[in-house]
C-alpha cells in the first residue's frame, strides 16, 4: 500500500516555533511595558528627590524671608542672590541635564530655562493656574507629566518655597524634557526587538536543521519500510540513520532486526519446503523399501526367540555379579563416611586456629601501638631532660656570675672598713649560696646525663622491640596465609568427599535398580519367544500402514510446492540466503 505522508516532524517544529514567537512576543511586550513603567518611575523619583535636595540647599543657605529688590531682583533676608542661585542652577543643569527654576510667587525669578523664540532666560514668566492652585494656594508637591513648554515637553516637579515661619513665598521648578526619556525608551524597545529577531533567527535555524537530519533519517526509514511492504528484505539504512540515538535510531536498529529476523525465518522456510517436498519423495519410497524390510524383520524375530533362552541364562549370572558389586559398594559408604568425619573435625581445628592467629595479630597490634606510646613518651622525657640541661647551664653560669659579685663585694666591703662590715657578711652568704649552686648545678648535670643515657637506651630498646614484633607480624600473616590454604584445602576435601559420597549412594541404588532390571530383562527374554508369533502379525499389519504413508507423502509434497510459490514473493540477496541454509544445515548435521 503506497501512501503520500506529510512530515511530521516539519509539523511538530513549526507548530513549536510558532508558539515560541507567540510566546516571544508576549514576554517581549510584557517586558517593554514594565521596563517603562520601572523607567517613568525612577525618572519622577529621580526629579523628586533633585527638588527636594535644591529646596532644602536654598532655604538653608542664607538666613531670613524671602523678598524682591526695588530692582526686582530675588534677595533671601538682607542678601541680594540672584547671581549666586544662577551660577549654581547653571552649574546644577551642566551636571545632571536637568532644568531648575526659582519662583517668587507665581513668577519666574532664577531659571535655567532658554526662551527658543528670543533665545533668553524665562525669567519673568508665569506659572500655569494648575501649578498655582496645587503648590502656592494648597501648599502641596505637584508632579507635571508631558507638558509643553519652551516648544518642548517635559515631566517637571514643583515644590513650595517657604520662609522661616512656614508662609509660601514661591516655588522651585526641577523639570526635564521627554526627549531623554524617549531616547532610552526607544533603545530598550530596539534592544528588546534584536533580541527577539535573533532568538527566531537561532531558532528557526535549529529547526531547519532539526528538520533536515530529521526528514533524512524518517525518508530513509519509510523506504526501507516501502521496500519491506514489497516483498523486498535486501533493503539497506543508512549508518547516519541507524547510529542516532533518539527514538529514530531505535526504528531503524528495530526495522534492521525486523528485517534480519524474516531474511532468517523465510530463507529458512524456503529450505524446509525443500526439504519437505524432498522428504516425500523419500518417504514414499521408503515406504516400499520398509514393507521389504519388514519380511526381513519377520524371520529376524524367530531368531531373537531362539536367542532369549540364551540371553536369559546370561542375566542370572548378571545377577550374582551385581550382587558382589552391591557389596563393595557398601565398604566404600562407610569409609567415606569416616573421612567425611575427619574432614569436619579438621575443619574445625583449622578455624579455630585461623581465630587464634587473628586474635593474636590483633593483641600484637595492640603492642605495638602501646610501644609507640612508649616511644614518644620517653622521647619527649628525653627531649624534657634535655631541657632540663639546658636550665641547668643557665643555673650553672648564674652561679659563676653570682661567685664574682660576691668576690667585688668583698673587695668593697673591705674597702668600706667598719661601714662595710654588714655588707661583708651578706657578700660571704651570696659566695657560698654561689658554691652551693654550684655543686647543685653539677649535681643535676652528672643525674641528667645519666637520664639522657638511660633514656637513649630505651628508646633504642623500643625501636628494636617494634623491629622484633614487625617481623613477628609477617610471621604472623604468613603463618595465617598457610592456615587460610589449609582451611580452603581441607573444604575441597570435604567438598570432595560429599560428592564421592552422593556418588556412593547413586550407585548404591542404581545397583538395587539394576538389579532388579536384570530380573525383568530375564522375565522378558522368555517373553520374547511367546511375542514372536504376535510380533509377524503386526509386521502385515505394518505393511498396510506404510502403504497409507506413501499415499501421505505424496500429498505433503503438493502442499511443500504451494509454500514455495507463497515464500517467491519474498526476494533478498544470494549470499545472505545461501548463509542462512548453510547455518540450518550445520544445526542439523549438528542435531543428527
Amino acid at each position: 500500500m503506497n501512501k503520500k505522508s506529510r512530515s511530521m516532524v516539519r509539523g511538530i517544529i513549526l507548530v513549536a516555533s510558532v508558539l515560541g514567537i507567540l510566546m516571544a512576543g508576549t514576554v517581549g511586550f510584557i517586558g517593554f511595558r514594565h521596563i517603562k513603567s520601572a523607567y517613568m518611575d525612577s525618572f519622577k523619583e529621580g526629579l523628586k528627590a533633585a527638588g527636594v535636595l535644591m529646596e532644602s540647599e536654598l532655604s538653608h543657605q542664607y538666613t531670613g524671608d524671602w523678598s524682591l529688590t526695588e530692582g526686582g531682583k530675588l534677595k533671601k533676608g538682607s542678601i541680594s542672590v540672584y547671581e549666586v542661585f544662577q551660577k549654581q542652577l547653571d552649574d546644577l543643569h551642566e551636571k545632571t541635564g536637568m532644568d531648575y527654576t526659582i519662583f517668587y510667587g507665581d513668577t519666574r525669578h532664577v531659571s535655567t530655562l532658554i526662551d527658543p523664540n528670543t533665545n533668553e532666560r524665562m525669567e519673568g514668566t508665569q506659572a500655569s493656574s494648575t501649578v498655582v492652585a496645587e503648590v502656592l494656594n494648597k501648599g502641596n508637591d505637584y508632579l507635571a507629566e508631558n507638558f509643553e513648554l519652551a516648544g518642548k515637553n517635559w515631566y517637571a516637579y514643583y515644590l513650595p518655597l517657604k520662609n522661616a515661619d512656614g508662609t509660601i513665598a514661591g516655588m522651585i521648578f526641577v523639570g526635564r524634557d521627554t526627549s531623554i526619556v524617549d531616547k532610552n525608551l526607544k533603545a530598550a524597545a530596539t534592544a528588546i526587538i534584536i533580541t527577539f529577531v535573533g532568538f527566531f533567527l537561532f531558532n528557526f535555524c535549529v529547526a531547519r536543521y532539526l528538520i533536515s537530519t530529521s526528514s533524512k533519517a524518517i525518508q530513509d526509514i519509510v523506504g526501507s519500510l516501502q521496500k519491506l511492504e514489497d516483498g523486498e528484505l535486501s533493503f539497506y539504512i543508512k549508518d547516519k540513520t541507524f547510529n542516532r540515538k533518539d527514538e529514530l535510531g531505535v526504528i531503524a536498529a528495530s526495522s534492521a532486526q525486523v528485517r534480519d529476523k524474516l531474511q532468517d525465518v523465510i530463507s529458512a522456510t524456503k529450505k524446509l519446503s525443500n526439504d519437505v517436498t524432498n522428504s516425500g519423495a523419500s518417504l514414499a519410497s521408503s515406504a516400499a523399501t520398509a514393507s521389504h524390510v519388514a519380511e526381513q524383520v519377520t524371520a529376524a524375530v524367530e531368531d531373537i526367540s531362539r536367542g532369549a533362552m540364551s540371553q536369559a541364562e546370561s542375566v542370572e549370572n548378571s545377577v550374582k555379579n551385581t550382587t558382589k558389586m552391591g557389596d563393595s559398594i557398601d565398604e566404600i559408604t562407610e569409609k567415606i563416611e569416616s573421612l567425611n568425619s575427619a574432614a569436619l573435625e579438621m575443619m574445625t581445628g583449622a578455624n579455630r586456629t585461623v581465630d587464634t592467629l587473628n586474635n593474636l595479630m590483633d593483641k600484637n597490634e595492640g603492642v605495638m601501638n602501646s610501644m609507640q606510646s612508649i616511644d614518644a613518651q620517653i622521647r619527649l622525657t628525653n627531649d624534657s631532660v634535655k631541657s632540663i640541661s639546658e636550665a641547668t647551664g643557665l643555673i650553672k653560669a648564674i652561679a659563676d656570675q653570682t661567685h664574682l659579685l660576691s668576690l667585688n663585694a668583698s673587695i668593697e666591703a673591705a674597702r668600706a672598713g667598719d661601714t662595710g662590715k654588714g655588707f661583708a657578711v651578706v657578700a660571704t652568704e651570696i659566695g657560698k649560696l654561689s658554691a652551693q649552686s654550684k655543686e647543685a648545678t653539677d649535681t643535676i648535670t652528672a643525674i641528667v646525663e645519666a637520664l639522657v643515657k638511660e633514656s637513649q637506651r630505651s628508646v633504642d630498646t623500643i625501636e628494636e622491640l617494634n623491629n622484633n614484633i614487625k617481623e613477628q607480624n609477617k610471621d604472623l600473616t604468613s603463618t595465617k596465609d598457610d592456615m587460610d590454604t589449609v582451611v580452603e584445602n581441607v573444604n575441597n576435601v570435604e567438598v570432595s568427599t560429599k560428592m564421592i559420597a552422593e556418588k556412593i549412594y547413586m550407585l548404591s541404588e542404581l545397583k538395587s535398580s539394576f538389579t532388579e532390571i536384570i530380573s525383568e530383562l530375564s522375565a522378558i527374554s522368555q517373553q520374547n519367544a511367546a511375542s514372536t508369533q504376535e510380533t509377524n502379525a503386526s509386521m502385515e499389519e505394518l505393511n498396510a500402514t506404510f502403504a497409507l504413508i506413501s499415499d501421505a507423502a505424496a500429498d505433503l509434497r503438493s502442499m511443500a510446492e504451494t509454500l514455495n510459490e507463497k515464500m517467491s514473493f519474498f526476494t533478498m540477496s544470494a549470499s545472505k540466503e545461501k548463509a542462512v541454509i548453510e547455518k540450518e544445515e550445520s544445526q542439523a548435521e549438528m542435531t543428527a
